[in-house]
């Protein structure tokens, strides 16, 4: 390889990690303001894209569709949103861009705080409590642009603001239905108990020359 070739490999790599970058910070400002239509372009359409979340997994081209719209807008109950606060950070990032720049593996971990009207208790109460998770991602470039291809978000503990992580964790809103339903249950969700085993946790992608399904998603 010249030098020319070399130096025009390593922009495109930096343009990448940079562009992957902005494409997950954007989805965390939108995501906080409850703007979720707006992620779904940030997707592939591809059939084989999937979308996992803590409460299960979507597939197929309208996979973003049917999450982001279907479930966490049109599938949720009618509530009131005032006072409410979603804030996911985006920490610890690595990105490693496949050696043939057709894909990219990413991973952060996300600490994060809500506030929701709890409508499945009581009442109806407005909650503050912590929401820590780890997102593991591969991107692909289409028609020029990197799209999400095969997206995962778990969890890791969901906690009461005023409370230890380690004493249980708050009761959990139902799952979507209907149209919003996801396909499946999820499969890779490793969330934290006293009596869990750390070493199960899922490690930082590392360098590679082209994506090879692994069955990792």
């Amino acid at each position: 390889m010249t030098d020319i070739a070399a130096l025009e490999r390593r922009i495109s790599r930096t343009e990448a990690y940079i562009e992957i970058s902005n494409i997950m910070g954007r989805i965390e400002f939108l995501h906080s303001a409850y703007a979720n239509e707006p992620i779904v372009p940030y997707f592939s359409t591809r059939s084989d894209t999937v979308i996992e979340l803590p409460f299960g997994r979507y597939t197929g081209s309208d996979a973003a569709q049917r999450c982001f719209v279907g479930a966490l807008d049109e599938g949720l109950p009618p509530r009131d949103l005032s006072g409410e606060y979603v804030e996911h950070l985006l920490s610890t990032p690595v990105i490693e861009v496949a050696d043939d720049l057709q894909t990219a593996k990413a991973a952060w971990i996300t600490p994060g705080a809500e506030a929701h009207h709890l409508g499945w208790v009581e009442g109806n109460p407005l909650h503050g409590f912590w929401y820590w998770g780890r997102y593991h991602l591969v991107f692909r470039k289409e028609d020029g642009a990197w799209k999400i291809w095969k997206y995962r978000n778990s969890l890791t503990f969901v906690a009461d603001y005023y409370k230890s992580f380690t004493d249980g964790s708050l009761p959990r809103p139902p799952a979507p239905i209907g149209n919003g339903g996801p396909d499946s249950a999820p499969r890779f969700q490793v969330e934290y108990t006293p009596s869990w085993d750390p070493k199960e946790l899922v490690h930082a992608p590392e360098p590679y020359a082209t994506f090879v399904d692994e069955d990792e998603f």
